[in-house]
């Protein structure tokens, strides 16, 4: 299984330090992962940070995830949440190594992301679902940071360099009420189970019709956020009809509340 030239480059981008040492371990310690669990291995899947191969077993289809993340023990904690909460994939182990972190986990099956969905066939009700599910959820962690913390220095960064393609930096009177309205979100929000980075790729199909999420940032915060990006990222993909205000309805929210996260994550260009 060969690491992807892009994955490579990516990560020797983002974690220079630790990037070659990694790549050199994936080899062998995805040989010793898979033998342990009597599996043999398909194909790599795309990601950006992160080595990911499906695979085989006598007890059903597998991934197999490495990544270089000094986060990445915060996001399999998560991930193990939404698991157990069967909103997420049901991860059958996390180990640390020297250089980064393996996750086992089922295989989303179909597995068709959002992003590349039938907007027309796209039914709203079931994929707020898994996210009303998370309602009240107590955060695995007290020790997870918050995405409340995160969006502020992303609103407060003149030189962000971390963006959606061909977005820049929003102008800073924009990032200014931005930052007002994420005052008063945080002021009342009971950091809870969150996915945080809920965009089309990491919302899957899974069996009868479910949806699924992957690859949460590792944070806590509220499920609201999620339901905002969700809809923010519809608009973006799709161009569907007022994506935002029916994922509020169906929420049985008040549109201010999940208004005040959209127009956060917009300008924060999550």
């Amino acid at each position: 299984m060969k690491v992807p030239d892009k994955l490579a480059s990516s990560v020797r981008a983002r974690w220079p330090d630790r990037a070659d040492t990694w790549l050199t371990s994936i080899g062998p310690e995805l040989d010793e992962l898979t033998r342990q669990h009597s599996a043999t291995p398909q194909r790599v899947l795309p990601a950006r940070y992160a080595f990911v191969v499906s695979a085989t077993s006598p007890h059903g289809p597998l991934i197999f995830r490495a990544s270089p993340d000094p986060a990445a023990p915060d996001q399999a904690t998560v991930a193990d949440a939404l698991g157990r909460l069967d909103v997420g994939p049901k991860v059958h182990l996390t180990t640390s190594t020297d250089t980064g972190l393996w996750t086992v986990m089922e295989h989303v099956i179909p597995g068709t992301p959002l992003a590349d969905a039938n907007p027309a066939t796209l039914d709203i009700e079931a994929l707020v679902r898994p996210l009303r599910a998370m309602v009240g959820q107590p955060a695995p962690s007290a020790d997870l940071p918050l995405i409340t913390d995160w969006l502020r220095d992303r609103l407060t960064d003149d030189n962000l360099t971390e963006l959606p393609a061909g977005e820049q930096v929003a102008p800073k009177a924009e990032r200014a009420h931005a930052l007002e309205l994420l005052d008063e979100l945080a002021a009342d929000m009971r950091p809870g189970l969150c996915h945080g980075d809920a965009s089309p790729w990491n919302v899957l199909t899974g069996h009868d019709g479910q949806w699924k999420l992957i690859d949460p940032r590792g944070m806590q915060g509220e499920p609201e956020y999620d339901a905002a990006v969700v809809a923010y990222k519809l608009v973006r993909f799709f161009t569907v009809w007022d994506a935002e205000a029916t994922i509020a309805t169906i929420w049985r929210s008040r549109y201010g509340r999940i208004g005040k996260w959209i127009t956060v994550a917009r300008t924060a260009r999550v």
